[in-house]
């Protein structure tokens, strides 16, 4: 897990946009807790809060919670700013480090046509969605090219 927060923490400075004096949480921390709420399988902003806040003291060894936790506006605010192929690129590089390699996984491949999006000039988009259910959270979603029947 430390090796996690350490590969954030080589990105962060490209990564964050924010006015440096106006910075209380780093965006290591931000996305660390994020990202642990998401294994915990909880959906909203507000409950992110909550889940932290409840185990502020087992966060807190990994990050630094010093200043309290952050309000569900900060973490929607600074996880808006993010690239979202960071954040994948970054899901990825944890579920192959040494850390997930002993863990089974069962994952499931779905792919859907989009409604209402095709016209005579366009065909409607295809997309695929690969899903982990042992984790219960999305990997990906790809826009296929071609539809195979």
């Amino acid at each position: 897990m430390i090796d996690f927060i350490v590969s954030i923490d080589a990105h962060s400075d490209e990564l964050d946009g924010r006015q440096c004096w106006k910075i209380r949480y780093p965006l290591s921390t931000i996305l660390f807790l994020v990202f642990v709420c998401q294994l915990a399988g909880i959906e909203t902003w507000k409950e992110m809060e909550d889940f932290i806040e409840m185990n502020e003291g087992l966060l807190g060894d990994y990050v630094d919670l010093s200043v309290g936790c952050p309000s569900h506006d900060t973490l929607e605010r600074v996880m808006s700013m993010v690239n979202p192929q960071f954040l994948s690129d970054l899901k990825v590089e944890f579920e192959q480090s040494a850390d997930c390699l002993s863990v089974e996984r069962l994952i499931a491949i779905d792919g859907k046509t989009m409604r209402g999006n095709g016209n005579k000039h366009q065909q409607p988009n295809h997309i695929v969605t690969a899903y982990d259910g042992s984790h219960q959270i999305s990997i990906g979603q790809v826009m296929a090219l071609i539809r195979l029947v």
